[in-house]
């Protein structure tokens, strides 16, 4: 599916950021979110971009509006249907991690929502477990909008870098061609 997705931004780069958008969105809800792969979409489509020399910006924009959407959106089911939203079946196996998350948030508030954008186990919990706390809903979305430009600025930003200087030179590019024979 990634492959698919690097071959289509290569293709229609003018979508990339939509695509992006709607990959991250996916990925940050809390029901489905552990299914999507949204940092290897990113990272794929950010080598995409740093072999085509596409602007990162609009890219970058594209999957932080969808993180934050997404996150947004888990947010409020967890304020508005609370333990209940965790309790579902398809989360059985996230117990663990909905308990970490918990402990994380009591402990550290609004820095656990930040922790949580960036690491994958947590990623698609936090949000909805940080709309069952106590966490003002301000507090959660300035956390949220630092860790997604933080995120989705990594992921894209490592991978254009790398390949970009892989395939047209710099210090880095030259150092691969010169000791890849």
């Amino acid at each position: 599916m990634i492959e698919q997705l690097a071959h289509f931004v290569t293709a229609h780069a003018h979508w990339a950021p939509l695509l992006l958008a709607l990959v991250a969105f996916a990925e940050a809800l809390i029901v489905i979110g552990t299914l999507v792969p949204g940092s290897a979409t990113l990272v794929a489509v950010g080598a995409a971009a740093g072999a085509l020399h596409l602007p990162l910006l609009p890219l970058l924009l594209g999957a932080v509006t969808g993180a934050v959407a997404g996150d947004t959106l888990s947010f409020f089911l967890g304020r508005h249907y609370g333990p209940r939203l965790l309790r579902a079946p398809r989360l059985e196996k996230r117990r663990r991690w909905i308990a970490r998350g918990e402990k994380a948030l009591s402990r550290w508030g609004d820095l656990a929502v930040f922790g949580g954008r960036l690491l994958p186990p947590t990623r698609a919990l936090m949000p909805a477990l940080a709309g069952t706390s106590t966490l003002p809903a301000w507090r959660f979305l300035l956390a949220d909008v630092l860790s997604a430009l933080v995120w989705a600025g990594l992921h894209l930003g490592a991978a254009a870098f790398l390949i970009h200087a892989l395939l047209h030179g710099g210090w880095f590019g030259h150092w691969w061609t010169a000791n890849a024979h």
